[in-house]
């Protein structure tokens, strides 16, 4: 797994950038999952610069070398989102924030 926290001052967005890698998805394939800690607790994830605009992008490589090169260019990273977003689709119906699910959490879930 690969993980990057882009940080873009021009258009003050912050994208976290996170790359499945075959053995990665052979364990989430069995209820495996990938937890993501922040800094703070000892994890891969920094706090976003912009967190008013934070997206993350996830995508899966088999080959991580070129991500891995692209990554230590450096920059803003529009190289290296242009390279993860080669073959994007969106596919209007399915994709998008009319087919997103909130899951609400009851106060006492939340203060617990």
């Amino acid at each position: 797994m690969l993980a990057a926290m882009l940080n873009d001052d021009e258009k003050r967005r912050s994208i976290f950038v996170l790359v499945i890698e075959a053995e990665n998805f052979a364990r989430m394939q069995k209820a495996d999952p990938i937890t993501l800690e922040s800094v703070l607790q000892g994890g891969v994830m920094p706090i976003p610069r912009y967190p008013l605009d934070f997206s993350l992008l996830i995508a899966y490589e088999d080959d991580t070398r070129p991500v891995l090169e692209l990554a230590r260019q450096g920059g803003n990273g529009d190289a290296l989102l242009a390279y993860l977003e080669r073959s994007r689709v969106f596919i209007k119906g399915k994709d998008g924030s009319e087919n997103t699910v909130r899951i609400q959490r009851n106060k006492e879930q939340h203060e617990n």
